[in-house]
């Protein structure tokens, strides 16, 4: 199915289809919608790595094989008033973490900034959804996560550590928001799937293969081979990546109390940091948004190479994309992608629609 062409799907029918096939699993309704439109919000944004791609693979089939609790019961542990952990009872990472930062927002009101560990959580997409989340509600958003472990630290030969994902959004006066999200890895595991599933190639420097070399292939990954750090080689910055990675794990797995990416096991299993800071806690919000204007005027004024039309901020392109998309009330998704669902929702017994 590499060289078929993409599908356009109304994202309407796939947020009812993908509420169906989660419900039928035992996830209350209300989760079920709340999944499936941070999932659609990836692909709107153009995040396909991390969106209804993985719907069947991610998510049913973990809570098929149990490694996903379709009905937790997650507890708050308030220890002080800027400061909150959330135990997610292995539930859906999206539920948790869209909880967290609610929390986190409420305590941002209350005292200036505050930040909430989640422990004993699943995969919650891409980082993005929760930072922005604080963005909107006019504040700076912090989002971390760890990763299975899929990352070669430096000079190492084999997969160690996870690839955690910092994300930072901040309220601006234009369209967009700025939002920084990426995995401490040279790319996100998504990439990788992606490349398979379209018959592609990757580049030199995203992955070493089983035997610690460096690869292309984007198969050599299922066999044992590993993502590099953010930088790739240490002349060109990994140990970057590495500390940054490192970071991530501090404020998620460490401070929550479920550990460190590297010993957290193989099913999807995760840690989380929400961070929420009130920007009227600092200074005024007016002179807030006078300061990112100036930034961001200064930047987009900067000398450009020859052929380069614009300089994008972080955030920008994907909000002109998401527009676009909603406008349209549809998302492409690769013909692999619907097979998949097209033989969940036949296992289920949930009506299939989207084509």
């Amino acid at each position: 199915m590499s060289d078929q062409p993409d599908v356009t799907v109304d994202t309407a029918k796939l947020q009812r289809f993908g509420e169906a096939l989660l419900t039928a699993l035992g996830v209350p309704a209300a989760d079920a919608a709340l999944t499936l439109e941070t999932l659609i919000e990836a692909d709107l944004r153009g995040v396909e790595s991390h969106g209804v791609a993985h719907l069947v693979d991610f998510y049913v089939r973990r809570i098929q094989q149990g490694h996903v609790n379709p009905r937790p019961t997650m507890t708050i542990d308030e220890r002080a008033p800027a400061t909150a952990t959330l135990d997610a009872d292995r539930g859906l990472g999206f539920i948790a973490a869209h909880r967290a930062m609610d929390l986190a927002i409420r305590k941002a009101e209350a005292c200036g900034a505050a930040f909430v560990a989640v422990r004993n959580s699943t995969h919650y997409g891409a980082g993005f959804h929760y930072a922005l989340k604080a963005a909107c509600a006019g504040m700076v958003g912090l989002s971390v996560t760890t990763g299975g472990n899929i990352v070669v630290p430096p000079g190492g030969r084999k997969r160690t550590y996870g690839a955690n994902v910092i994300s930072v959004a901040a309220p601006t006066r234009r369209s967009f928001c700025f939002v920084l999200d990426g995995s401490t890895s040279a790319v996100a595991g998504g990439k990788l799937e992606i490349a398979r599933r379209r018959g592609l190639a990757i580049p030199e420097g995203w992955a070493l293969d089983e035997f610690g070399h460096a690869t292309t292939d984007p198969h050599s990954f299922l066999r044992g081979g590993g993502l590099l750090p953010l930088g790739g080689a240490p002349h060109l910055g990994a140990y970057k990546g590495f500390g940054l990675a490192i970071f991530a794990d501090v404020l998620s797995g460490v401070l929550s109390g479920m550990g460190a990416s590297l010993s957290l096991p193989g099913n999807g299993a995760a840690a989380h940091c929400l961070a929420a800071l009130r920007v009227d806690a600092f200074l005024p919000f007016d002179q807030y948004l006078v300061g990112m204007e100036a930034m961001i005027d200064g930047l987009k004024a900067a000398e450009r190479q020859q052929g380069v039309s614009e300089i994008l901020i972080p955030g920008e392109l994907e909000a002109r994309l998401e527009q676009e998309r909603r406008a349209r009330g549809a998302v492409p998704l690769h013909a692999a992608i619907i097979a998949g669902y097209r033989a969940a929702a036949a296992e289920l017994g949930v009506p299939f629609d989207l084509t």
